[in-house]
């Protein structure tokens, strides 16, 4: 199968370079024709010599603008955004073939569970707020969803979607007219992203049969924490200003 992997990253060189070697020996396993797209938004140096990988750059143009950059470098017809600290899966590359090679994937896209890896997890329990995060479950993906829309041990449709691991594919994308590059971080540009997939007719599928490992290792500390949430916030504040721009613009 042909795949263009695309990733994002910002000043998480140690993060990234671990998920590029995990994306490489999961995609070879299974002999794909694969490329792995890592667009650099910050100022942080990206060194990775692979035939299979290429780094461009893309300084401090947002999350939404790397990912359509990645997307507009991209040769192949399915595409798969990762985020810089999701390590892949042979099963989720099961799965990911199984969505391409179907039906769905003409009018859905796909999202797969993910949760913190075993070591992230011991190291959690290690520290007060570490423990906080495991008592209200924001080690996994399930934690984070509303307790109704989730199913264990299904595949089935969801109103939002992430992406952290979105399959898409190339005419599916185009069709969303891609991310709104007026975000500068990741948080609400995925809600937003949601809407307008769903308004093009282009559903979520979520698949929690099996899980990729969210390596947040740089992140279970108090200040990496207020520190993303704070960027959520201000991307959250932006939709709400998105919105109610588009609502004036359609009531008058």
């Amino acid at each position: 199968m042909e795949i263009s992997v695309i990733i994002p990253t910002y000043n998480r060189t140690n993060i990234v370079l671990k998920t590029i070697k995990n994306t490489l020996d999961n995609f070879n396993f299974f002999n794909d024709t694969f490329e792995i797209i890592v667009v650099n938004d910050g100022e942080s140096e990206i060194i990775y010599k692979h035939n299979q990988v290429k780094i461009i750059k893309n300084k401090g143009k947002g999350v939404a603008s790397a990912r359509n950059y990645g997307f507009a470098q991209a040769k192949y017809d399915n595409l798969l955004f990762l985020d810089d600290d999701m390590l892949i899966t042979k099963e989720s590359i099961t799965i990911l073939h199984r969505f391409f090679l179907s039906n769905y994937a003409k009018t859905h896209c796909l999202n797969i569970n993910w949760v913190y890896p075993p070591s992230l997890l011991q190291q959690c329990s290690y520290s007060n707020f570490g423990r906080f995060l495991l008592k209200i479950n924001y080690v996994s993906l399930k934690g984070w969803m509303n307790k109704n829309e989730w199913k264990d041990n299904h595949q089935y449709e969801i109103e939002i979607l992430t992406s952290q691991f979105l399959a898409i594919t190339r005419e599916n994308f185009n069709i969303t007219d891609k991310y709104n590059e007026t975000f500068p971080f990741c948080g609400f540009e995925d809600f937003e992203f949601a809407k307008r997939t769903r308004a093009k007719g282009i559903k979520t599928l979520l698949n929690t049969q099996t899980h990729i490992f969210h390596n947040e290792e740089d992140r279970v500390n108090i200040e990496g924490w207020l520190n993303r949430r704070y960027r959520e916030g201000l991307t959250r504040a932006l939709y709400v200003k998105l919105t109610a721009d588009r609502n004036y613009q359609i009531n008058h």
